[in-house]
């Protein structure tokens, strides 16, 4: 990658925590492996949806009632008597998410996607060859600037491979 030749550990380090931020956000949800705590609004229907997976377990609490969360790898919580409507109604807290490269452990491996690391490293490259960010055009005289969209900040390429990473909720 000629673009990163003559940049140090320390450039290197940032542009890979900012790709990673950015696959993130456009995500909408993290990938890091840890304990999570929502507040979620009951959708009246069998099926709850937490924002992190591949979920390792918890509970969720509506009311005085506590229901064991299941190991899964979607983050769709079955409920056979339904969770009730409501807003901000369900208490969870659930471990979920992947074991990130340099986290990695001889009892814990690394677990995050391949695909999600080639978007990190397809947003990297495109930090490196637009260092204007997300700016789209400029304009000196009478001083115009035009920003790309929030979702143009990753190439098309990195947002076609996290199409299935990205969180299913409105």
């Amino acid at each position: 990658m000629p673009e990163s030749e003559g940049l140090s550990d320390l450039e290197i380090e940032f542009l890979i925590k900012a790709a990673s931020q950015s696959v993130e956000d456009y995500c909408n949800r993290s990938f890091k492996r840890r304990v999570y705590r929502e507040t979620l609004d009951g959708p009246g229907s069998n099926y709850l949806v937490l924002r992190n997976f591949p979920v390792f377990g918890g509970t969720a609490r509506v009311g005085e009632q506590e229901v064991p969360i299941l190991p899964n790898d979607d983050g769709l919580i079955f409920s056979s008597h339904g969770w009730p409507a409501g807003q901000r109604n369900i208490e969870v807290e659930y471990e979920a998410g992947y074991t990130l490269p340099g986290e990695e452990t001889s009892e814990q491996p690394r677990t995050l996607p391949e695909v999600v690391e080639m978007a990190c490293m397809f947003t990297m490259q495109g930090m490196l060859s637009q260092p204007a960010g997300n700016i789209q055009s400029e304009r000196v005289g009478d001083v115009s600037v035009t920003y790309r969209d929030v979702d143009a900040a990753l190439p098309l390429t990195a947002r076609n491979l996290l199409v299935p990473y990205v969180g299913r909720w409105v």
